[in-house]
């Protein structure tokens, strides 16, 4: 920890409990405080947008906002971008790495620790704060070492260290495949016949340029793995967990706490959000729900909190009623105290 901040700081929580609202809010209090501050979603909702008035164009680029007189940089998480951003050598019409690098393409949450880790060792800023997707989502990203675990097996690694210095020459992507056919195993080469047979063979050259390009740039892959060794080791991140009197989900925050197994508890705050989205609330029955309602879900969030063990800090903000998610934000920053 330096001074008041973390060199990383995450939130996370289940879907509209104010998780991003929390997190601008963070950003502009360390923003004030003349900090360096990277504000990365990785939601694919992309709600961060909407509070910093973001346009679609906008995912993948570090832009620099200014809200409440602070700026601070914000990056609206895209697995293209950051391929491109690193340099990652790639065959831009590759099909098949087009769909993995979607937002939901399956590659979101592993581009994704590649683009905080690569923002964590460039030392460009003070803190970098994370917004992360909802509840299994969020689950997801932690796990996301384990699939580059698994995707760079003893089994897949061996087959590329047969073919030595040739995989990393300027060999032309033909001449690689034709390599690439004469070493894998009987079984795989039975499998991509498989696939030619139903996709044809323009889809099986595809797949394999694919596999050549992640294994060409495996390096960036595995360097990710020092994100789970961060983690594990420093004392320089804080996680939050957000929850809400406006959605009580004390089981899924159970099992969020319960699953992230990569974080630390000695690092942890369970925050308690009061902040109402009336845009999204029918007036009239907003009205018809008792004050003790609302009341009775803190306290209900306060006894798990205090009965669980699972956190080892609370923190309540205060009741905020408005439509607009910027005057939430501003609402929220003065009491990060």
């Amino acid at each position: 920890m330096k001074g008041n901040h973390y060199q990383l700081e995450i939130f996370c929580g289940t879907g509209g409990v104010g998780k991003t609202t929390l997190a601008t809010s963070r950003a502009i209090y360390l923003a004030k405080k003349d900090l360096r501050v990277l504000l990365i979603t990785i939601d694919p909702s992309l709600r961060l947008k909407q509070v910093l008035s973001l346009s679609d164009k906008s995912a993948g680029d570090i832009k620099k906002v200014e809200l409440e007189e602070y700026c601070f940089d914000a990056l609206l998480m895209s697995s293209q971008k950051t391929f491109d951003r690193l340099g990652i050598d790639k065959d831009k019409n590759n099909k098949i790495l087009e769909v993995l690098m979607r937002p939901n393409g399956g590659m979101n949450e592993i581009m994704a620790i590649i683009e905080v880790q690569s923002q964590l060792e460039s030392n460009n800023y003070d803190c970098i704060i994370l917004d992360t997707p909802p509840g299994k989502h969020f689950l997801d990203f932690l796990d996301a070492s384990k699939k580059i675990d698994r995707f760079f097996d003893k089994s897949y690694i061996e087959i590329f260290k047969f073919l030595g210095k040739n995989l990393n020459s300027q060999l032309p992507s033909e001449g690689k495949k034709k390599i690439f056919s004469k070493i894998v195993s009987s079984g795989v080469k039975k499998l991509l016949s498989y696939l030619e047979r139903v996709t044809g063979k323009e889809f099986v050259e595809t797949f394999i340029e694919a596999i050549f390009v992640l294994h060409q740039n495996k390096n960036y892959f595995l360097k990710a793995l020092t994100f789970q060794r961060f983690l594990k080791e420093s004392d320089n991140y804080q996680w939050f967990l957000v929850s809400s009197t406006e959605q009580s989900k004390v089981k899924e925050i159970i099992e969020i706490a319960k699953n992230a197994t990569h974080l630390s508890k000695e690092h942890s705050v369970l925050l308690i959000n009061k902040c109402m989205d009336m845009g999204s609330i029918d007036e009239d029955e907003f009205s018809k729900v008792p004050v003790k309602y609302f009341i009775e879900r803190e306290h209900q969030i306060i006894d798990f909190f205090d009965r669980s063990k699972l956190f080892k800090n609370l923190l309540k903000f205060p009741d905020i009623f408005e439509a607009d998610p910027k005057k939430h934000v501003k609402s929220l920053t003065s009491h990060w105290n």
